[in-house]
């Protein structure tokens, strides 16, 4: 096929246009990354410093504002860079292939000029050094162009990584992961229940018989197995005698009840005890609170909500949640939203109740067998998900809709450890089954499985370098999260119940017995102290401005190095 003057020339020009285009593009995604790697738009000291002030000021409106329209103008910023990325990379590489076709056309029909006879051979050798240069820019080109993709999508922040969080979901934020604040410990293992508390400088050493760094000390004001959460100044626990389901708020600083609510005094409570493990009780699900309400869960159903200054906004019983071992799970909140997991041997399911009224949002029914684990707040791909460990799936749920998101293969029989979580994957253990990673999403699937360490009621925990693990054999192990390998493991001598909180590079173990395990994260095990709280303590620890709030079995101890 021979081409007109007028065809060559269209085409040189579509080739140098194609040219111009990909060295454009390739600039483009170069700034772009840069972008994403420096300027880091999520993680702007301005944004930081508004939450800050809205942490110790939730109820300021105006604040709040601040923090939602700020966080939505970053995360614009950064979807906006890394869709440039990932659209120039495959423009880069069209732009080209349309060079290198362009090129090679012209190459094949171009009709050489008139010579003379001797000449021949000149112009043969002229041709093939010019289809070799041709060849060889253009593969140069081409090669650049998809090197340069590889390298630059690969060096892409992942969609729920750190680097794009700000806010927390405690503020029922869409933001992505984010470093916890260092005041507020509102729900089980913190916030999203994730097991990592922010803030800096707490303690490793302390004695409970002997009052070293004990702050202060007081008794427990009613039996129960749930953890400490915390909003600004006040603390709250929940426990029950009988059928008689308390919440408490205490001071954090001072050690002084400020406050007692009945959650079994209203129109509707169950005045039911049902059937439960000897070990555990009524009062065995965490609290959750946020800058409005504190809201508890009891072991026959009962829910209440109260204002931070003990008066009740509205209660009601959601049915006794019967099963062979009692109802454990710790509630959540997000946005407006109270997240209750709920399973008995007659119904499982998720609720979502307004936090304002205590009216059903929506109700999700649930497959599979009733299990005693915690839902856990997380996100990926900027989408709030509850990740709930069930019998026999892994689920996920909107939280704002109830929506079923995905589902996995699981584990099963008596489930109890909550899910741990960092900005990739997904990872839930059965005691006598086996450790799981898995990749989130719609095409969900096991990363890998482990069945070294399994624990029976303590849950893992993990950040983007490292998870954790602790077992009722008195075991802990860290793993690699991405790979499943083994790092280091130590036998200590007693069992755990308490699940394991990073906290300011550190990892804290809380075994049976109450002795706190303090470990370094990192790669290699360095054991920094073994302090003991004098008593038997079952239940995870809450942390909060450089003090560590423990709940033994007859006491609740505040530690500070101060």
């Amino acid at each position: 096929m021979r081409l007109t003057e007028k065809d060559i020339k269209i085409l040189n020009n579509i080739s140098l246009t194609a040219g111009i285009f990909t060295m454009i593009i390739a600039v483009t995604m170069i700034f772009s990354l840069l972008q994403l790697k420096i300027m880091k738009p999520l993680d702007s000291p301005v944004i930081l410093s508004v939450k800050e002030q809205y942490d110790k000021n939730p109820a300021d409106k105006q604040k709040a504002e601040e923090v939602r329209a700020m966080d939505l103008m970053a995360r614009r910023a950064y979807f906006s860079s890394r869709w440039q990325v990932e659209t120039g990379s495959y423009l880069l590489l069209a732009g080209a292939v349309i060079f290198v076709l362009s090129k090679r056309i012209i190459a094949g029909s171009e009709k050489p000029a008139p010579q003379f006879p001797e000449a021949k051979t000149d112009i043969a050798l002229q041709k093939r050094k010019s289809q070799k240069y041709l060849i060889i820019s253009a593969s140069v080109i081409t090669a650049a162009a998809l090197i340069s993709s590889l390298l630059l999508r690969s060096e892409l922040p992942a969609p729920g990584s750190r680097q794009a969080g700000t806010v927390s979901s405690e503020s029922g934020d869409k933001g992505l992961f984010s470093a916890p604040g260092g005041i507020n410990y509102p729900f089980f293992r913190g916030e999203g229940s994730r097991g990592i508390a922010g803030g800096e400088s707490y303690p490793a050493e302390w004695n409970g018989n002997e009052g070293k760094n004990i702050k202060w000390k007081i008794p427990v004001p009613a039996p129960g197995k749930s953890s400490p959460v915390i909003w600004l100044d006040k603390l709250f626990i929940t426990g029950a005698n009988g059928s008689k389901c308390e919440v408490f708020c205490i001071d954090k600083n001072k050690g002084e009840i400020l406050w007692t609510a009945s959650a079994s005094d209203f129109p509707g409570a169950s005045a039911v005890v049902p059937e439960s493990d000897a070990d555990a009780g009524m009062a065995v699900s965490t609290a959750a609170v946020n800058g409005e309400v504190v809201c508890a869960v009891f072991g026959n159903g009962n829910i209440a909500c109260f204002d931070l200054n003990g008066k009740m906004k509205w209660a009601k019983n959601i049915g006794v949640p019967a099963n062979m071992y009692g109802y454990s799970a710790s509630l959540l909140i997000h946005g407006k939203i109270l997240i209750v997991q709920f399973d008995s041997d007659e119904k499982i399911a998720l609720l979502g109740l307004d936090i304002s009224s205590g009216n059903v949002t929506w109700e999700t029914a649930r497959s599979g067998k009733p299990v005693w684990s915690s839902p856990v707040l997380a996100i990926y791909d900027g989408q709030p998900q509850v990740i709930i460990n069930g019998d026999p799936d892994v689920s996920s749920y909107d939280p704002l809709t109830g929506k079923e998101l995905w589902r996995t293969k699981g584990v099963s029989n008596d489930v109890t450890p909550s899910p741990a979580v960092n900005s990739k994957f997904v990872f839930i253990v059965q005691n006598y089954a086996k450790l799981m990673a898995i990749r989130p999403g719609m095409n969900s699937a096991p990363l890998w499985e482990d069945n070294s360490y399994t624990p029976d009621v303590s849950s893992p925990v993990a950040n983007e370098e490292y998870l954790f693990i602790c077992d009722g054999a008195g075991s802990a192990a860290c793993y690699k999260p991405d790979k499943g390998e083994i790092i280091w493991k130590n036998d200590f001598n007693d069992p755990f119940y308490a699940s394991p909180i990073i906290a300011d590079n550190k990892v804290y173990f809380l075994d049976r017995t109450g002795v706190m395990h303090i470990v370094k994260a990192t790669d290699k095990f360095e054991l920094i102290a073994d302090s003991p709280l004098g008593e038997d303590a079952d239940c995870t620890p809450a942390f909060s401005e450089g003090k560590i709030y423990v709940r033994g079995k007859e006491n609740l101890y505040c530690i500070s190095v101060n």
